[in-house]
């Protein structure tokens, strides 16, 4: 058990009170290291993948108060209000002390219980059977002593609320006469505490002489061991006063005074605390001193290593900063203007700009955005109807597109982007067929999932590699963009490691902060090469100039093949339907049918790629629409089939030091 050292000056006469490590950190630094990794690793696991208990019980101790009284003749009176809050049914607590001194017994005053306490019902006492130990009780409120194990048990049953139970109880002889001082030794809060105690305040009142006066650090010297936040002050008025905001299960908050033995009138001579013949005084101040001397040792390792994990903080952030205004920061486009009223670059394909528009961000839109460039180029042509699909009860009639593949223009394809999107269409989903319905790209997905994967990805590296060869991004940027991730992810572990090894966890504070911020400098390391950031600029002006075109004193032309293709550009940017209101505004000639159009109930005019059209008195949603629907649901529905995803269930006062241990406490539980 690895306990706490902490220091703080006396509020009465400015001396500082000592704690101490006693119990040193046995393992090597390498061994510490292997440990905290593999602690961390199982925990991840058992969150990942153990199943959580849907009613698990627990109990937390958010406040403890004990008020205790050294009598003359040495016994030591404690009333000890103890608050729980108990998530799930309980029905039982108890303490228990052990390692009494010499001669000293227990005797149980009274045990009372209540929501607060303003609100205590006193319990009664009933006989103990033994094998209340593991489970049971007398079968209502009350309390019982295990005599031979010195523990005390208080009988309920509560679920879900917070309860205060107060433990009234007398350790005979507690207090020791030494023919120099009298001193108590004593674990206010046992190291046997199966939870955490929090927010801890004990009161000792000593036995002080009638016209005595206390000064602290001369006739009362008070030590307290355990957390390295607590605190213990003497006051005027002849009480110690510990403070402990927390003590961790398996750890201590200790008590150390020694007074003039005077006031200890009433132990008798030959009594079991009567030492009148041994001096204790000088081998108080020698062990606490010692414990003093590594405590402050500790303390200045603590300080030391916190400045340097702050400087590296402080470098790295230096680095992190530095390597974004060198790498990371986006160039400035020598492009200017406001509106941009061309393809973004010519010659490129637009699934290549999608990409440039969402920093090389794999999509479904660049598949959809391929299918309306080729649906424009006269490669596929697209039609709508309807045809009858099995349902539970009955087949109901389903409004779908069709693709219909034009061999002839195919031919004439130059783009090996074209032509593999083609083939995947027609060749793979369709399996050589001529048409295919949208619906069908998902039926296919659902049950050729690693077809459906391969050929997706095969098409999705196409695209990358022609994006590489277009050199939009630094070719450096996401190397530069792993190693600030890789050095974010590092700094946390390696302060978590460090916090756990040397028990400082304010490292972890810098070491946080830290590693966020350079986690989140690492997502804008990648950038656009001068050429990439010019021709992002245009795809700005051109999404701009798509919105806005309508109040400019201008007319754009006329042509539906243009605007075809300006149109996979206004998809790709995701303004497609305020471009179609802008054009309508502009040239609502361009969307007027001639009779054979309008009687043939499939024909998709160009403008159906983009908007919602009407067919057998319904409303059909525009193409783009539902064909990134369908290629998006296919991706998820492979996705989810090819990762098998199932459902799961399931001194003079001051500060404590961490030397001692030597005091008599116990600990305790719940059930």
């Amino acid at each position: 058990m690895q306990n706490h050292a902490f220091i703080k000056k006396n509020r009465q006469n400015g001396q500082f009170a000592t704690l101490v490590v006693e119990n040193q950190v046995k393992s090597s630094f390498g061994k510490g290291v292997a440990l905290a990794v593999a602690v961390l690793a199982l925990a991840f696991a058992c969150l990942c993948f153990t199943p959580q208990q849907a009613h698990a019980k627990s109990y937390e101790m958010p406040h403890t108060t004990i008020n205790a009284t050294v009598q003359p003749n040495g016994d030591l009176h404690v009333v000890e209000q103890r608050t729980f809050d108990f998530s799930g049914t309980f029905t039982a607590v108890w303490w228990n002390f052990d390692s009494l001194p010499s001669g000293s017994d227990i005797k149980i005053n009274s045990v009372s219980m209540g929501s607060s306490a303003k609100s205590f019902s006193e319990f009664p006492s009933v006989p103990f059977q033994l094998d209340w130990r593991e489970s049971g009780g007398p079968g209502g409120d009350a309390y019982s002593f295990d005599k031979p194990k010195n523990t005390v048990y208080v009988f309920f049953s509560v679920e879900d609320e917070v309860d205060v139970v107060q433990l009234d109880y007398t350790v005979t002889k507690a207090a020791q006469a030494y023919s120099d001082v009298g001193e108590l030794y004593w674990q206010f809060v046992g190291s046997g505490w199966a939870e955490d105690s929090s927010d801890v305040a004990m009161t000792l009142n000593l036995p002080v002489a009638s016209g005595a006066k206390i000064t602290a650090g001369e006739n009362v010297r008070a030590w307290g061991h355990g957390p390295l936040d607590a605190t213990v002050a003497i006051n005027d008025d002849g009480t110690v006063s510990y403070s402990v905001p927390h003590v961790n299960a398996g750890s201590y908050a200790e008590a150390r005074v020694v007074f003039p033995v005077e006031w200890l009138s009433g132990v008798a001579s030959g009594a079991d605390n009567m030492h009148e013949s041994t001096a204790r005084l000088d081998t108080v101040l020698s062990e606490e001193q010692t414990w003093a001397d590594r405590a402050n040792a500790q303390r200045a390792l603590s300080l030391g290593l916190l400045i340097v994990v702050i400087l590296a903080c402080l470098a790295l952030l230096v680095w992190g900063v530095r390597s974004f205004v060198r790498y990371g920061k986006e160039l400035k486009p020598t492009f200017e203007d406001e509106y941009w009223r061309d393809v973004p670059e010519a010659g490129a394909h637009p699934a290549v700009i999608g990409r440039l528009w969402t920093f090389d961000k794999e999509s479904s839109t660049d598949f959809t955005a391929t299918i309306m460039h080729l649906a424009n180029a006269g490669a596929i042509l697209i039609n709508k109807g309807s045809y009858e699909q099995g349902g539970v009860i009955r087949k109901k009639q389903v409004d779908d597109y069709y693709l219909t593949r034009v061999p002839q223009v195919e031919l004439s394809l130059n783009s090996t982007i074209d032509r593999k999107a083609m083939s995947f269409l027609f060749d793979t989903v369709a399996q050589g067929q001529p048409s295919l319905w949208l619906g069908t790209i998902k039926a296919y997905a659902e049950s050729n999932p690693e077809e459906f994967n391969d050929a997706m990805s095969d098409w999705q590296g196409l695209v990358t590699s022609y994006v590489i060869t277009a050199e939009y991004f630094e070719s450096y940027s996401k190397s530069k963009r792993f190693r600030m991730l890789s050095v974010a992810i590092a700094l946390i572990l390696g302060c978590f490691i460090i916090a756990c090894i040397f028990e400082n966890f304010l490292v972890l504070v810098p070491g946080i902060i830290t590693g966020v911020a350079l986690i989140v400098v690492s997502r804008f390391m990648e950038r656009r090469t001068q050429k990439g950031a010019d021709v992002y600029a245009r795809c700005k002006g051109l999404r701009k100039w798509l919105t806005e075109f309508s109040a400019l004193d201008e007319r754009p032309a006329a042509d539906v093949k243009v605007w075809g293709e300006f149109m996979v550009y206004a998809y790709l940017f995701g303004v497609a339907e305020q471009a179609i209101g802008e054009l309508r505004k502009k040239v609502p000639e361009m969307f007027q049918l001639n009779n054979n159009e309008t009687l043939d109930s499939s024909y998709v005019p160009w403008w159906g790629l983009y908007t919602s059209t009407y067919y057998a008195n319904t409303t059909m949603p525009d193409l783009g629409s539902m064909l990134n629907t369908s290629v998006s649901e296919s991706i998820q529905a492979v996705q989810s089939a090819l990762s098998g995803d199932s459902s799961d269930g399931s001194g003079g006062g001051g500060g404590f030091s961490s030397g001692g241990g030597g005091g008599f406490g116990g600990g305790g539980g719940a059930r």
